[in-house]
């Protein structure tokens, strides 16, 4: 017996322990470029298996992003919106490695804990699923945050603008403005601070703004870049097309919160339906039946 408990403990600390440190030591021997790079923006267990991933996006995550080239696309789009300096290929291996990860580690942990294979099987196919599924459902995750944050920043930035421009000051110097009176973590003012650098190195306004509208992907900004362009095209004042697109903007995410509300009652129906409506009929029924209860044993026992 002390023998099998001395191996268990073994088999357990190479299975929880080994991987840590594999991915510890990749994680500082990672290239100049990884060591360079901006990964403030790389959620979770993404940033801490970022060397790994290096190495394996070359080969594995290469391979599986040419045989799914839609799906790389995608990706690819969804990591421009979210800001996460990667590329597809560290998704795919990523998803690889966490699968693989995620499925052994917790069944070899389980059979040596619980010695049933089919809970160890279970718990498996549980983390195996989660760990597939983890990266791109993050990605996707921080993307429509992004896009949120930024439509609801919008209004407000284009008023400021135009209230800068209609002080005097010329379209390049509003954007300044704004983007120095905002905190670093606004994306918005992240992405026209980006677009401020662009037209110094020698790019139009308007090749500028269809840059940033290419990378947060939203309608809203995509109206409102098609306007400025449209607006600097023909020549009209652009604190006119400042002020309108200000107005539609504001609609515009009234009539949101409208559809938001307007779904809200059927979004209700399922936790009503799961949770409440059994919880009431417990508090209901339960004195009824000991009520049933107490009398059919009065009868029985006269």
């Amino acid at each position: 017996m002390g023998n099998s408990n001395i191996i268990t403990y073994v088999i357990v600390f190479l299975v929880v322990f080994v991987p840590y440190l594999f991915l510890q030591f990749f994680l500082e021997n990672r290239s100049s470029a990884d060591k360079n790079r901006d990964l403030s923006a790389v959620p979770g267990f993404l940033k801490l298996s970022y060397g790994l991933l290096g190495m394996l996006a070359g080969t594995l995550g290469k391979t599986l992003a040419n045989m799914q080239p839609k799906r790389a696309k995608e990706i690819k789009k969804q990591l421009t919106v979210a800001a996460i300096p990667m590329d597809p290929e560290y998704v795919f291996a990523a998803e690889a490695l966490f699968c693989i990860l995620g499925t052994f580690v917790p069944m070899l942990f389980m059979m040596f804990v619980s010695k049933r294979l089919d809970y160890s099987l279970g718990t498996g196919l549980l983390f195996g699923v989660l760990g597939l599924v983890y990266p791109s459902m993050t990605i996707q995750s921080g993307a429509q945050k992004r896009q949120e944050t930024i439509m609801k920043n919008l209004p407000f930035a284009i008023d400021l603008i135009g209230s800068a421009m209609r002080a005097g000051l010329d379209f390049s110097a509003s954007i300044r403005y704004y983007v120095n009176s905002e905190s670093k973590t606004n994306p918005l003012a992240v992405e026209f601070g980006v677009m401020l650098r662009q037209m110094e190195l020698g790019k139009t306004r308007v090749e500028a703004l269809e840059d940033v509208a290419n990378r947060v992907q939203t309608d809203d900004f995509k109206s409102f870049a098609g306007a400025v362009a449209h607006g600097t095209e023909i020549g009209s004042s652009i604190v006119d097309t400042m002020r309108v697109q200000g107005e539609e903007m504001r609609r515009a995410r009234f009539n949101r919160a409208e559809r938001k509300a307007a779904r809200a009652p059927s979004i209700m129906i399922m936790p009503i339906a799961l949770f409440i409506m059994p919880a009431i009929f417990v508090v209901i029924g339960t004195p009824v039946l000991i009520r049933i209860q107490q009398s059919g044993l009065g009868n029985i026992m006269q």
